[in-house]
């Protein structure tokens, strides 16, 4: 293996010789009238992976009326994946790429010489906000003069797995929240002591705002990926949001026969926020923390203040594995079955993209698994 690369080949052609390949094809008449005549988003790359030729729907789809200025790219690196980043030798070459089908269809059909499809998590970041895209990438290898390129083909998928996503997930929490409450009015109906009553209505009200609390989420999710989420910004106190969240969570059934713990150095700090997103973030951590909590154990929680920064930490005793940790905030990837990727994604996508903060994690033995969310202690407005 390369010594700049994780994973696919760091080697790439000179600015040279990609002039030399983009004027090969442009001058292969029958294969651009048969080129130009194929529907959807379509790029010619070389045996490097790199752009050397585009179709129109392409080029739209990165709000380019030429080729010039992608010629040599690599494909994440024109769409901005977060991933080609992470090294100097770009796309393909980051541990995190031996996960994407992306380049995993264009090494395939290198390998086996013909047609590969696969699908494609990508995360991006565009004027600064985190996108996430699911894309359907086919490469098909195709000889012109002596050379050997590949066509590769684009295709958006991410109305179609979005839905199915957050469809998935809403239906699922909504019928639990549901079931529960339908079993609690069950025994209400069948009868209970005087000393029974007042305690199953009150579980009841909380069932019910359960169920309300679900919709909101759904509609958040939505508008947040739509850009029309509106916030509000609030002082808040630290330990004040800590505690009311724990205090939810802890009659949730995900916290059965566990505990969360509160770390009693946390500092009690104001600081500026949109009180129900972030509320809502935590809550969700915390519970993956107690998914993957075994019975008897605890997930603990903590605030610490660095410099002008709010730090808010989840920490639990289990262990990320390495292809979770190189997927986890993408929007459709899950650990947990069909349509079940959401909430890593949601977490990130609230805290970045509208709590101008910043959320990362940590999953060793030494530490075991922990999540922090940065935020500012005054909220930046600009």
């Amino acid at each position: 293996m390369e010594e700049n690369t994780h994973f696919a080949p760091a080697l790439r052609s000179t600015h040279e010789e990609i002039l030399k390949e983009n004027e090969l094809v442009s001058s292969e008449k029958l294969f651009n009238e048969i080129f130009g005549a194929m529907g959807g988003m379509n790029a010619v790359i070389d045996k490097n992976r790199q752009i050397i030729y585009a179709n129109n729907e392409f080029l739209a789809l990165l709000g380019l009326k030429t080729v010039e200025p992608i010629l040599g790219k690599r494909p994440g690196e024109v769409v901005s994946c977060i991933h080609s980043r992470e090294g100097s030798s770009g796309c393909g070459t980051s541990l995190a790429c031996s996960y994407c089908g992306a380049v995993n269809a264009i090494m395939e059909s290198q390998v086996i010489g013909s047609k590969s499809t696969r699908e494609s998590r990508i995360s991006t970041i565009v004027d600064e906000k985190l996108k996430s895209l699911d894309l359907k990438i086919t490469s098909a290898p195709i000889i012109l003069g002596e050379n050997t390129y590949y066509i590769f083909t684009v295709q958006d998928i991410s109305d179609e797995k979005r839905r199915n996503a957050l469809e998935g997930i809403f239906f699922h929490d909504l019928l639990n929240s549901a079931g529960g409450l339908n079993g609690l009015l069950t025994i209400l109906k069948d009868g209970t002591t005087p000393e029974e009553t007042p305690e199953l209505i009150s579980l009841s009200e909380e069932a019910s705002r359960d169920i309300l609390e679900e919709i909101m989420i759904h509609r958040q999710i939505r508008a947040a990926e739509a850009g029309d989420l509106q916030i509000k910004i609030e002082t808040i106190n630290s330990m004040e949001l800590l505690e009311s969240t724990i205090s939810k969570i802890r009659s949730h059934e995900v916290g059965q026969n566990k505990k969360v713990i509160l770390d009693n150095i946390s500092v009690n700090i104001d600081f500026e926020t949109d009180r129900i997103l972030i509320r809502r973030v935590i809550i969700n951590l915390i519970k993956n923390a107690l998914e993957a909590t075994d019975k008897n154990g605890y997930v603990e929680v903590g605030v610490k203040e660095e410099g002008d920064k709010v730090k808010l930490w989840i920490r639990n005793k289990g262990l990320i594995p390495v292809d979770v940790q190189m997927q986890l905030f993408q929007r459709s990837f899950s650990t947990r079955g069909h349509n079940r990727g959401i909430g890593t994604y949601s977490i990130k996508l609230l805290t970045e993209n509208y709590l101008k903060g910043r959320v990362s994690f940590v999953s060793n033995e030494k530490e075991g698994t922990i999540f922090t969310i940065e935020l500012n202690r005054i909220f930046p407005h600009n």
